[in-house]
């Protein structure tokens, strides 16, 4: 009897011991790339465990659709895997709470990193960018070009203004079933927020984000002048486009994917988006016509500085970071590490590479070759790290106004382009000129509130 009990406990803990070990061997890896799940995903956890075979390593990929609003949820209960893409909620003072030390900005600056301010804090950091994008204007050159349009005069926003009217006039009375010149996007919020990305183009001045913005009581609208400000130029031309019906019929109706087929068809012009974009418009292109890839082209926002410039933000997609709680740290950054590097996520996927010796896709390379000055916005220095979140924190009329605004968040910019839209079909007179004063007296409690913390600005 003794004998048989003794086999039942050996035969126990080796199961225990190799359920432990296979535990230990594997981590759970976090990202939003739900559609890359059976393809470079999966090419890249094969590679990783192939490389690493010696050691048994194993990576488990968890993708989420509502990755923001998920992952925010499980890192408040400690449930958020072993290796992750970092959300953009998880402010940079509160990284060290979640995720592990990388390395520093310093040393990774030297060796080449591009975009590591993006989940950085006090001189530490905490997310690899898994890729680069550049901010821009997504392009359909064949519509460009019949309706003699030519891109490179496209410098100011009344000549992009007049080009989109242009292009509408000639997909009206051309195209089958023509959607828009501009397409807003509109429907999906997140589209709208894509418009952040020009700030640094509307400025002229890669310093403005992080040592001006937070401090800026013109940004939106210049009292002064009673016209719009810095940044305040940029929402301005959405709400022409919008007003002047150059855009898509509906602002309800969420036709992101349908808008790839939709442009490769040349039923639409143009709309804001990041280079991350660029791939997936030329795959669905190829899908509709072999070929038709060629189409797609990318042009920066239309604000041309006063030295004659244009300035292009490039900044961090996504950064990869290691959960703090993770009981596989060492097999969490290796994989991290070799997603970003050895297996080059960015280069896969049509992206910039975060490195700077690093090759840059061909559009963007044209993108480059045009003129385009591509600059990473200038970092705030320690002493003013969070001055811009504080200033969106409280840029708002009230503590219950839930149209605070922070400059990514889709909520303020959805309800600015609705009332665009209420004016275009005569459900409102608001002007551009009110609705951006209405913005900028709220950014001015923001700013207060940075005087208070930070001083003057930089």
């Amino acid at each position: 009897m003794r004998k048989i009990t003794l086999g039942i406990i050996l035969i126990c803990a080796l199961i225990i011991m190799i359920g432990c070990t296979k535990t230990r061997n594997t981590i759970t890896f976090l990202t939003n790339r739900t559609d890359l799940r059976n393809t470079i995903l999966k090419d890249a956890t094969n590679e990783f465990e192939k490389l690493y075979k010696d050691k048994g390593w194993k990576v488990r990929v968890e993708t989420i659709t509502d990755y923001e609003n998920v992952v925010s949820t499980r890192i408040s209960g400690r449930n958020y895997g072993d290796v992750l893409l970092i959300p953009q909620t998880v402010e940079n003072k509160d990284l060290n709470k979640y995720f592990e030390v990388l390395g520093t900005t310093e040393q990774m600056t030297e060796d080449g990193w591009k975009g590591i301010h993006a989940k950085a804090y006090q001189g530490d950091v905490y997310g690899l960018p898994i890729a680069l994008q550049s901010s821009g204007i997504l392009i359909n050159l064949d519509i460009f070009n019949k309706a003699n349009v030519h891109v490179a005069e496209l410098t100011t926003p009344e000549l992009f203004l007049s080009a989109m009217g242009k292009i509408n006039n000639y997909g009206k009375e051309n195209i089958s079933d023509f959607k828009a010149a501009f397409y807003t996007h509109t429907a999906t919020g997140w589209g709208l927020s894509q418009w952040a990305a020009g700030i640094t183009t509307a400025a002229g001045d890669a310093d403005y984000m992080n040592l001006i913005l937070p401090w800026d009581k013109q940004a939106f609208y210049n009292n002064e002048l009673e016209k719009p400000g810095t940044i305040g130029k940029m929402y301005a031309l959405l709400y022409d486009l919008i007003t002047n019906d150059l855009v898509e019929s509906s602002p309800t109706t969420d036709a992101w994917e349908e808008s790839k087929i939709w442009f490769a068809q040349g039923k639409i012009g143009a709309m804001a988006v990041g280079s991350w974009a660029i791939v997936q418009f030329e795959e669905a292109a190829e899908m509709y016509q072999t070929g038709k890839s060629e189409d797609i082209g990318y042009m920066p926002y239309p604000f041309e500085n006063e030295d004659g410039e244009l300035y292009v933000s490039i900044s961090a997609d996504y950064t990869i970071g290691v959960a703090k709680n993770s009981k596989n740290k060492e097999l969490a950054e290796t994989f991290a590490r070799f997603f970003v590097e050895t297996y080059n996520f960015a280069e896969k996927t049509g992206n910039i590479p975060p490195k700077a010796d690093a090759n840059y896709p061909a559009k963007i390379q044209a993108f480059r070759d045009s003129g385009a000055i591509l600059v990473e916005e200038t970092p705030a220095p320690f002493e003013y790290e969070g001055a811009l979140s504080l200033a969106e924190k409280n840029a708002a009329s009230s503590v219950t106004d839930e149209k605070r605004i922070a400059i990514w968040d889709s909520v303020w910019i959805m309800d600015f382009a609705t009332t665009a839209f209420d004016v275009r079909d005569n459900r409102s007179q608001a002007t551009v000129e009110s609705l951006l004063e209405a913005i900028q007296q709220k950014w001015n409690n923001g700013v207060e509130e940075v005087e208070k913390t930070f001083g003057s600005k930089p």
